[in-house]
């Protein structure tokens, strides 16, 4: 059995396992509001934003392929998402997992206690592994869970950053180790024991301005138990992240550019579905896109149809219009999945011009095949026009040395494309993209253009690389001299 970090691939199976178990074992105890609500936390893009911004972290047991268990646990030091498939519980994924999230809390997260909210049955568990309850039996929204913590007595220093593939050692061990060094430290800690006192009350001087007490902060959050649980949503109160790009990924790094006093109204709607009656294959659809109203009403009829066709592009293929290949690969698969979680943004917005993006995490008939795609629009509202590079940019071989000497400079690697001959650069530029390999794309924002491919290498070509997708940059004092007669570069200010 191995324990380590889930994967950004991985997530999406492991909330299917915490779907599949909790309607199994934890369900029938719930009422409908408790299920829709869990449902709702469990929300892929939800998860998997928290995930890329380090609120959580989650950890998945695997027998040899095969997920058989997970568990998150927030930036705080809190338990929650613990679950093992079924056929696995009993046989030792519970522990190995909730030793690595101990280890994680020491060595990573670095936090003097680890947290948990624990559903009746699960208390004598967590008692086994070294919690114990802190408050009553507490009793919300038609649940019960007890409030549980676990000092962590290993000093943050004194273990190997190893912590995700260690395995479940010796609970006793530990205690004995933490005893030698607590006797150690107590005498050093009586010469500080005045100074702490005053520290302490100097901090509680300064909590009391705060308006939610210490305990509703650490508790206050649903519960979760060895195999199943809830949540209320996470709350993001607990977190103070700097709005620095540099910390963000993905479309959030996105310096969006919006307008003031726009004539037109930007909303929002989306396409969603869940298939539980295939229970062979996971068929799971979330796709949001943008949507305009205010404009006349043949442009805004126009402007919609293309933002609504390129967030569910996926959908089309894998859902809507599959082709009989596709239908084959998922009768073949051992793991089928049809998916496709699709999220925007609006990187610009003016009178004149809009541009979205669109991230596409998708699974393609198996669990093998995941993929992530950027898709962009580019649209003149005036008239519904659709902007493509071609449409914009004189693709002239000046242009194409400048975007392949910026691509090469950004990525810092001068091999970078260079399986592409410099006509097959000007042709993928123009459009063509090479049985799907090079799609181009390009977008707006505060900071200029970006104009790049979205990848699909194949997994054995030889010019793999882990880049979903790959732009650079330029402002528009660095680009407009090889602007095309386009009424695109009057409208971009």
């Amino acid at each position: 059995m191995q324990v380590r970090e889930l994967r950004r691939q991985e997530i999406l199976p492991a909330l299917h396992l915490i779907w599949e178990v909790f309607i199994k074992d934890v369900a029938p105890s719930y009422t409908p509001e408790g299920i829709e609500e869990f449902q709702r936390t469990i929300k892929y893009g939800t998860i998997l934003s928290m995930c890329e911004n380090r609120e959580i972290t989650m950890f998945g047991a695997f027998e040899g392929t095969e997920l058989i268990g997970t568990i998150s646990v927030k930036n705080t030091g809190h338990i929650l998402l613990f679950y093992v498939r079924s056929s696995f519980q009993g046989q030792g994924a519970g522990r190995r997992l909730f030793q690595t999230v101990y280890n994680y809390c020491i060595h990573q997260l670095k936090v003097s206690r680890i947290t948990v909210n624990a559903a009746p049955k699960a208390v004598p568990k967590y008692i086994r592994m070294g919690m114990h309850p802190v408050m009553p039996e507490q009793y919300i929204r038609g649940m019960s869970y007890t409030p549980m913590e676990m000092a962590l007595s290993v000093p943050a220093n004194a273990v190997s950053d190893s912590y995700m593939y260690q395995g479940a050692a010796s609970q006793e061990r530990r205690a004995d180790s933490g005893r030698a060094l607590i006797i150690a430290a107590s005498v050093i800690a009586g010469l500080f024991l005045i100074l702490l006192l005053i520290a302490c009350f100097t901090f509680v001087v300064i909590q009391s301005s705060h308006i939610r007490s210490r305990e509703t902060e650490r508790y206050d959050d649903g519960y979760y138990d060895d195999y199943g649980g809830y949540d209320d949503g996470y709350d993001n109160d607990y977190y103070d992240y700097p709005d620095d790009v540099e910390y963000l990924q993905g479309l959030d790094s996105v310096a969006e550019k919006i307008g003031n006093n726009l004539s037109y109204n930007l909303g929002e709607d989306s396409y969603d579905v869940l298939d539980m009656e295939k229970q062979n294959t996971n068929i799971e659809f979330s796709v949001e896109f943008p949507v305009i109203d205010g404009l006349e009403e043949d442009v805004e009829e126009k402007v919609n149809v293309l933002l609504k066709e390129c967030a569910m592009e996926s959908v089309k293929e894998l859902y809507l219009e599959p082709s009989e290949e596709l239908k084959e690969k998922v009768i073949m698969a051992e793991y089928p999945m049809l998916t496709s979680f699709v999220r925007y943004k609006v990187c610009y917005a003016s009178e004149e011009l809009l541009s979205v993006a669109f991230e596409d995490t998708s699974y393609r008939g198996s669990y093998e095949d995941y993929t992530e795609n950027l898709r962009t629009v580019n649209i003149n509202l005036r008239n519904g026009t659709l902007y493509q590079v071609k449409d914009i940019v004189e693709l002239d071989d000046e242009f194409v040395e400048l975007w392949l000497d910026k691509m090469r400079e950004d990525e810092r690697d001068k091999r970078i494309f260079s399986e592409l001959s410099r006509r097959e650069i000007k042709e993928t530029l123009a459009g063509n993209s090479m049985d799907g390999v090079y799609v181009i794309n390009f977008f707006l924002d505060r900071d200029g253009i970006h104009i790049g491919y979205d990848l699909n290498y194949k997994e054995d070509s030889l010019n793999y690389t882990d880049y979903e997708w790959l732009l650079v940059s330029f402002k528009k004092s660095e680009i407009e001299k090889y602007a095309s007669g386009s009424e695109f570069w009057n409208d971009w200010r």
